[in-house]
């Protein structure tokens, strides 16, 4: 009863949110029949410990994000006295993926993507209000700034990484990791535990393709620095 409730509130247009996992793979080995082509021996290519140090942090603040999202919805979904201090380190998961590509692109261009990111959860903390509230019209409002803000994110990666990183491809990746967090919000608030875990084990695979893609993306264009 409680999920038929629930679902009402989401709109249709969330399901043209469709999944585009295939998108960020292609996106994350891109150059990848290139490599077959030169041989066996391309494929066995020594990474480097500077790229392997890389392509672990990105992981690593990646599955962070997942997974303080994921404590943030269960603290937000039943008021938990743990709220505060939870999306606190969620936020504090912003400012590390900032900092993560700050030696790249600069300190400004970090300082950016951790605004947009900080963006991304506070959106995401008023649409499970929301939807605690029963307040319709407020998920809708929320879902909807919540897409732009991932439209915003795919236009700044793409403007910093143009060779590597389509804005169209990016904003589908994104879209999609907002329809797992939806996904994972509604199958908690209807108590759906076996769709919550799924959810959670669907996101967290898809996050591990983002944050691949955006180290290759890294390497590609800063050769030099991961020789």
């Amino acid at each position: 009863m409680r999920s038929t409730r629930i679902s009402r509130f989401v709109p249709p247009t969330l399901a043209l949110f469709v999944a585009l996992f295939g998108v960020l793979v292609a996106v994350a080995v891109s150059g990848g029949h290139d490599a077959a082509a030169q041989g066996a021996s391309a494929k066995h290519k020594p990474v480097s410990q500077a790229e392997l140090a890389l392509r672990t942090d990105m992981r690593r603040l990646w599955e962070d994000h997942i997974t303080w999202t994921r404590l943030a919805i269960i603290s937000l979904t039943t008021e938990a006295p743990d709220t505060a201090a939870t999306v606190g380190r969620l936020l504090e998961n912003q400012a590390d993926l900032g900092d993560a590509i700050a030696p790249y692109y600069g300190r400004a261009a970090g300082d950016e993507l951790t605004r947009l990111l900080r963006g991304h959860i506070l959106i995401a903390a008023d649409l499970v209000g929301a939807a605690v509230a029963g307040d319709g019209a407020g998920v809708e409002d929320a879902q909807a700034r919540w897409s732009t803000n991932a439209g915003e994110i795919a236009a700044f990666l793409a403007a910093a990484n143009p060779r590597s990183w389509t804005a169209e491809e990016l904003s589908a990746v994104l879209h999609e990791h907002l329809r797992l967090t939806t996904d994972e919000t509604l199958a908690r608030l209807a108590g759906d535990w076996e769709a919550d875990v799924a959810a959670y084990d669907e996101i967290h695979l898809h996050a591990l393709g983002l944050a691949d893609a955006l180290s290759a993306g890294i390497v590609s264009q800063f050769p030099r620095r991961f020789r």
